[in-house]
């Protein structure tokens, strides 16, 4: 496993076994969400990636399954390498940062455990990632969707969920409104946490530009106008942010809300120190 076997072995000792899946969860499972976990092992994906409700509603946990397409990933996720340029495979990464949000206590949901199938040759075949079901959520996107003149609501909740990571030492990298879920009652929560890091950047103020703009880029910007987007940021970044640096946070912010930036090319960007060599 990656990193120190220990604390996997410590967070994560209850150990269930079918057919050719191996998962690891924080405790025992009752025996109808361990029919449950039985059931999704032996569907057949539908598609690389599947997200879906754990089939049992007492459950209340939510999968993932990830096929795994290459040999070099599935040797790498094996042995619990990172690839050539630092980083884990994308299954990994949001099992690593899953865990680390929730110990870190940020609002995200719970990792409950984690698994994989092998093959004949050990190699894994199959990824799962089982966390917190957010049964009384709506994501952003869909709450958009359905009612438009919600979207301010929608980008002020956003906002202030990517203040309350940033205080978590969190810079998640692809919070878009579908990836805030937002409960009847309370504050909002983030999901899909592979593509975030945690800790020093040494572009804390094009990073926060990068975010803001992201956000615009991914689907807003068809239910708000520019002008009142731009309006909507300054509000923000005067209740969350007043030392934000504005040279670096304003360039990237005007180029991020019209580029298209891929996932991997985010992190290389921000964390890795290659900012000036991009832009």
């Amino acid at each position: 496993m990656v990193g120190d076997p220990q604390i996997w072995q410590d967070e994560y000792p209850h150990i269930v076994r079918y057919r050719d899946a191996t998962l690891h969860f924080q405790t025992a499972l009752p025996r109808h969400t361990q029919q449950a976990i039985e059931r999704l092992v032996e569907q057949t994906p539908t598609a690389k990636r599947v997200s879906s409700p754990l089939p049992c509603s007492a459950s209340k946990l939510f999968a993932k399954r990830e096929k795994l397409d290459s040999l070099k990933k599935k040797w790498r996720m094996k042995r619990g390498t990172p690839k050539r340029n630092g980083m884990y495979d994308w299954p990994l990464e949001e099992l690593i940062n899953t865990r680390e949000a929730s110990r870190r206590g940020a609002r995200v949901p719970g990792l409950i455990g984690y698994g994989y199938t092998s093959s004949k040759l050990g190699l894994m075949q199959d990824f799962f990632l089982i966390t917190e079901l957010l049964h009384d959520h709506v994501d952003g996107l869909s709450k958009v969707r359905a009612k438009p003149q919600a979207v301010s609501a929608v980008i002020e909740a956003t906002f202030e969920l990517l203040h309350a990571l940033q205080r978590h030492g969190i810079s998640h990298m692809d919070l878009w409104v579908a990836n805030v879920m937002l409960p009847e009652q309370g504050k909002a929560r983030a999901i899909d946490l592979e593509n975030c890091f945690f800790g020093h950047t040494e572009y804390p103020d094009e990073t926060l530009g990068f975010q803001f703009g992201f956000v615009y880029f991914r689907e807003i910007y068809r239910y708000i106008t520019e002008a009142d987007y731009d309006s909507a940021v300054e509000q923000a970044l005067a209740k969350y942010f007043p030392n934000v640096g504005r040279a670096g946070f304003d360039r990237v912010y005007a180029l991020a809300k019209h580029q298209e930036v891929g996932r991997l090319e985010r992190r290389d960007i921000f964390s890795n120190g290659v900012l000036e060599s991009r832009w």
